[in-house]
């Protein structure tokens, strides 16, 4: 979660060409995470989100704590489930704090798996730009092709106040391929065939010890609102241990 950035003007008029600007300045985002189970159903994980916008050095955003509660535990196919439910706090000035809480599930056949993470918010102390609940998503569709590589795609959306959503175009939405690269796993994972056992470790759900385990993916997203970047390079990646 990272603090949604209060516009700041002495007049209206000036707040709205800021806001404006606000649209298209931020050049690059990244989040650095670390995760660590507590038994074989919690985790707790910190965030530091950070940004680059155009024309200024990189900046801290947020710091986020969050635990999450594996509900049902995948083995191979089916599905699994999880809550999760984070605070953020802010680090620039005049930002507001967030809460974020809800499900991430997951259903796999064979060698294809869904993904999904629905997640509401909501804007906290004096800085809060909104009385009502904000809205994320993401969804990913992955399908391994082969040894170790996947291709899918993944969609992400926000909607910053559910009580004034206003059109479909005022509301960031962006959908694009990606490719996935896994170069762990060994003989012992090839025979178990539990299907996205790997993605599991990633995110530190799976109980057992696992051995050091590397994975990364790339793709890119294709803005579909107009409010939307028009396009926006993806890099994720994982190390488990």
């Amino acid at each position: 979660m990272g603090g949604v950035a209060a516009g700041n003007a002495d007049e209206e008029e000036e707040g709205e060409v800021e806001e404006e600007g606000e649209e298209v300045p931020l050049r690059q985002s990244h989040d650095f995470e670390m995760q660590m189970g507590i038994t074989d159903w919690w985790m707790i994980s910190t965030t530091l989100g950070t940004t680059v916008p155009a024309g200024f050095n990189w900046q801290v955003d947020s710091v986020e704590l969050e635990t999450q509660f594996q509900l049902i535990k995948r083995h191979g196919n089916g599905i699994a489930l999880s809550f999760a439910t984070g605070y953020g706090w802010a680090t620039q000035p005049e930002t507001a704090n967030e809460v974020e809480f809800g499900p991430i599930a997951e259903f796999a056949v064979g060698k294809f798996l869904l993904t999904t993470n629905t997640f509401f918010s909501r804007q906290m102390g004096e800085f809060a730009e909104t009385d009502g609940l904000g809205f994320e998503y993401g969804w990913r569709a992955e399908y391994d092709f082969a040894k170790h590589w996947g291709v899918g795609v993944e969609m992400f959306g926000e909607i910053e106040d559910l009580s004034n959503a206003g059109s479909f175009n005022d509301q960031e939405h962006s959908i694009g391929p990606t490719l996935f690269w896994q170069p762990g796993g060994g003989e012992e994972d090839e025979e178990a065939g539990d299907v996205g056992e790997g993605d599991d470790d990633a995110k530190g759900k799976t109980p057992e010890p696992a051995q050091t385990e590397f994975s990364m993916n790339v793709g890119y997203q294709f803005g579909l609102t107009d409010v939307t970047s028009d396009g926006a390079l993806k890099f994720q990646g994982s190390l488990a241990f």
